[in-house]
């Protein structure tokens, strides 16, 4: 299996944003952790990630990932930036034990559709027509953006950058996706030939390319046939786009696993969020990533489900519901009007339309525990750290303050809340320290 080298080096100035490119995020994933998922499934040797602009950032989140499973990235840093082909250069480079012969695929880091289906029938055409260089094609229907392949007699001759293209050049549309596999010692040497007599005094990958084919080196072309797989993410408009056809991936992935979703056009399930078959999600949600739904439980309409919540089985969360960071146990309901935040909730509970989770002091944010078979009456606010206990309820609009548990089987009223009863009792009195 060949090594892997992907370019994430870029500043990307097009996006008009400080955070580094590969860190904008796509359905709740970075852009980086779409190519590192890639990487994961086609299992090379070697992984090496240029880094240049933001790289501290970068690590920061990915410093700890491993692929193919548990095999370490290289990283590798691209002190200024001078061109896609100096970073590739960079990365070879970088490779611990390849070979001159070995080949390399090259990959840009703003594509994030690209399968490794892809990337293996990429190796296995390679190999099977002994190429020096193979470069992944798309016909495109628009081919705005992208380098035009320009072809004699049918084999590969030139890659005509956008810019530089006239108008019978620019009409071509078959194009350059910027990802590749070729030889090591062709890279190296096609590499010393290229120049930087261009504006930007920088050495592109394309040039390479195109410079081996002029040397005698066979370059062959793979094609996608779908092209919505060769997207690419140099903007915020397109990365508006990848959002759109992510989206619609993802939501046909969950039906298929039988979740039922009403409006599949109005509702926003990010990638990495769980959901079992029989759930459903109603119009107008937003469901994150990290968020695990249970079989049976019903979403929405208009609810919006944050990071670390998890529904249990067959439990509810209904109109303008917000859950953060929650267990939400099974057969327990909040139909509407409220929040959520930094809660354990057990079993068969009812929690009251309008109920306020008050999880965060200012300072620190604490958990609110609300027991087995409670009842939380309309308009309650609990103040965390707190406890509510099993079989125990609260009277509409009371406000348990922190440290202020509601025992088992008690019943609070007021603000502050006090307790009318106690196991059956009807004193009154403050809620437990």
């Amino acid at each position: 299996m060949s090594s892997l080298v992907v370019l994430a080096a870029g500043k990307g100035s097009r996006m008009k944003s400080d955070l580094p490119k590969v860190l904008h995020k796509l359905m709740g994933e970075p852009l980086l952790e779409y190519a590192l998922e890639t990487a994961d499934k086609l299992a090379p040797e070697r992984l090496v990630v240029v880094i240049g602009h933001g790289r501290e950032k970068i690590l920061e989140q990915f410093s700890d990932r491993k692929f193919a499973g548990n095999k370490e990235i290289t990283w590798a840093v691209q002190e200024e930036q001078l061109g896609t082909g100096h970073a590739a250069k960079i990365g070879i480079d970088a490779l611990d034990g390849v070979q001159g012969s070995d080949s390399v695929f090259i990959v840009n880091g703003d594509l994030p559709f690209l399968r490794a289906a892809t990337l293996q029938e990429m190796l296995e055409r390679h190999d099977a027509s002994s190429s020096d260089v193979t470069v992944l094609a798309c016909t495109k229907s628009d081919p705005h953006g992208f380098g035009r392949i320009i072809r004699n007699e049918g084999e590969f001759a030139d890659i005509v950058e956008e810019k530089d293209a006239d108008e019978q050049t620019a009409n071509i549309r078959e194009v350059n996706v910027g990802t590749y596999l070729v030889g090591v010692d062709v890279f190296n040497q096609n590499y010393e030939s290229t120049d930087t007599d261009n504006d930007q005094g920088e050495r592109y990958l394309t040039d390479v390319v195109v410079q081996a084919c002029r040397s005698g080196s066979r370059v062959e072309t793979v094609q996608v046939a779908d092209e919505n797989e060769t997207a690419q993410v140099n903007s915020q408009a397109e990365l508006a786009t990848a959002q759109r056809l992510m989206k619609d991936q993802l939501i046909v992935d969950y039906l298929e696993d039988g979740v039922r979703i009403d409006d599949p056009s109005s509702t926003y399930i990010e990638k990495g969020a769980v959901i079992a078959s029989g759930a459903r999600i109603h119009p107008f949600c937003v469901v994150r990533a990290g968020v695990q739904i249970g079989p049976g439980c019903e979403v929405g309409p208009f609810a919006h489900l944050r990071p670390g919540t998890r529904l249990e089985k067959n439990a509810k969360v209904g109109n303008y519901v917000e859950i953060k960071n929650s267990r939400l146990g099974p057969d327990s309901k909040t139909n509407h009007l409220s929040y959520v935040g930094d809660g354990d909730v057990g079993a068969r509970v009812n929690i009251g339309a309008g109920t306020i989770f008050a999880n965060y002091d200012g300072t620190n944010k604490s958990q609110v525990t609300v027991g087995d078979d409670a009842f939380i009456g309309s308009g309650s606010v609990l103040v965390a750290p707190v406890t509510i206990g099993e079989n125990s309820m609260t009277g509409a609009g009371a406000v348990v303050l922190k440290g202020r548990n509601v025992p088992d089987g008690g019943v609070v009223v007021g603000v502050p809340a006090k307790i009318h009863k106690q196991d059956g009792n009807g004193d009154s009195g403050d809620c437990q320290n």
